[in-house]
């Protein structure tokens, strides 16, 4: 029985996968390193985008989640805070 296949949360089947139509692509995960040599992210905009996410080497994201964890620490401001709207 050590072949048998569970769904439970000990599962390594994702949600991604489960809930995925049949015959659909996967989307494409590449590690980190990868994808910040692709895109040229400079080494200090990479450890704070890590440290932001709490990446460890070797993650594996997509190029989406890793260009938005860039825009999203690169656009923060440095103090920290959250910027407060213009209307309120």
């Amino acid at each position: 029985m050590a072949n048998k296949k569970t769904t439970g949360p000990e599962s390594p089947v994702t949600a991604e996968q489960q809930t995925g139509s049949p015959g659909a692509e996967a989307p494409k995960v590449f590690t980190i390193e990868q994808l910040r040599d692709e895109k040229k992210v400079k080494r200090a905009v990479f450890v704070g985008v890590c440290a932001a996410e709490g990446w460890k080497p070797g993650k594996t994201v997509t190029e989406k989640e890793f260009l938005e964890a860039v825009e999203k620490f690169t656009s923060a401001p440095m103090s920290g805070a959250a910027k407060k709207e213009a209307g309120k």
